[in-house]
């Protein structure tokens, strides 16, 4: 026999043990759900679809697997090597092109709709630069040049491109990066052009949902590809165009070069060892690609799944902590 504060003590265990079972049922059903639509895809048989970034890695692999499936690839690149590359993994046409060049990239976005016949499924932006090194010897040019093709490349073919997108309902899918969800030391201006493209990608997805137009943001960790292969010995080139510039500068004292040439060398093993098959990558693009019900965000890989969305989540001071005791190098001097 319950007593009257034991009688509403029960009920309030039994109400809050019937809502935590109702809320775990219902995130089962939308887990089932959320499977089974992710299952469907169209078919994007001679479907018109522009990638950019193509002269190796992932966007190589994402012109061979979406040519496989019957689209009609228009592969942007950098070089005619990249270009030929392309054209034998399966793309329609292989543009070379500078996507920092805005005539450039006005021109090819006129040929793209006169050869889509003015009906575009999709364009994928998976082009990108990096020029890493920290904040002291960073010339701000190299912040230009990264935003340059990082991000306003991107928002200039996208614009050129939207009446053609508009007309097939289709849809764009932008490679950003683990980068641009988590900043981390050492790669400043590649981090804030990777945020930009969040930005951008949030009003664009707002904006075009009324036209039936989808915004799809892939956000990829490490992944073995030329670019990462490249990215601790490119910190030389960061360093010696400031040492070019300012070759009296205090920030010397702070990273000499000494330090350099060891952190390069220790860093670039550890980044080796930790990188991930690009195909992870691939497979997230061509689903935002070709899914009935893509998803708004793919996070791509092992350590995108649980360190970076773990870092992402977390409160800004944890995450600080944690940066500062892994991933960020203690000046070998200290200024005075």
């Amino acid at each position: 026999m319950f007593t009257g504060n034991g009688e509403a003590l029960m009920s309030v265990v039994l109400v809050l043990g019937y809502t935590t079972l109702g809320i775990l049922a219902l995130c089962a059903v939308n887990l089932v759900y959320k499977t089974l639509q992710s299952r469907s895809r169209h078919d994007i048989s001679g479907q018109w679809v522009v990638v950019t970034g193509c002269d190796s890695g992932i966007g190589q692999g994402v012109v061979t697997a979406l040519s496989k499936r019957g689209a009609k690839v228009v592969a942007c690149c950098y070089t005619e090597n990249g270009a030929s590359a392309a054209r034998a993994a399966g793309a329609s046409w292989a543009p070379h092109f500078d996507l920092s060049d805005d005539a450039a990239v006005r021109d090819v976005a006129e040929k793209i709709q006169t050869q889509s016949h003015g009906a575009l499924w999709c364009v994928v932006h998976g082009a990108g630069t990096v020029l890493p090194g920290f904040v002291d010897y960073q010339p701000i040019n190299f912040y230009r040049e990264v935003m340059a093709v990082n991000f306003f490349a991107p928002v200039l073919l996208t614009q050129k491109l939207l009446s053609a997108l508009r007309r097939a309902k289709g849809r764009v899918v932008l490679v950003s990066s683990v980068d641009g969800i988590v900043s981390l030391p050492g790669n400043a201006p590649y981090d804030a052009s990777k945020f930009a493209v969040e930005a951008y990608a949030d009003a664009l997805r707002v904006e075009l949902s009324f036209c039936g137009v989808g915004v799809s943001v892939i956000n990829p960790a490490t992944m073995r590809t030329p670019m990462a292969d490249s990215f601790f010995p490119a910190h030389r080139k960061t360093w010696d165009a400031m040492a070019a510039a300012e070759p009296e500068g205090d920030w010397q004292t702070l990273w000499p070069e000494s330090w350099l040439n060891q952190y390069v060398e220790k860093n670039a093993q550890q980044l080796r060892s930790i990188a991930e098959d690009p195909a992870a990558a691939v497979n997230d693009i061509v689903h935002a690609v070709t899914a009935v019900h893509p998803k708004l965000r793919y996070l791509s890989g092992r350590l995108a799944k649980t360190l970076f969305y773990a870092l992402w989540l977390m409160p800004e001071s944890w995450s600080l902590r944690f940066k500062r005791l892994t991933v960020q190098p203690r000046p070998p001097r200290s200024s005075t």
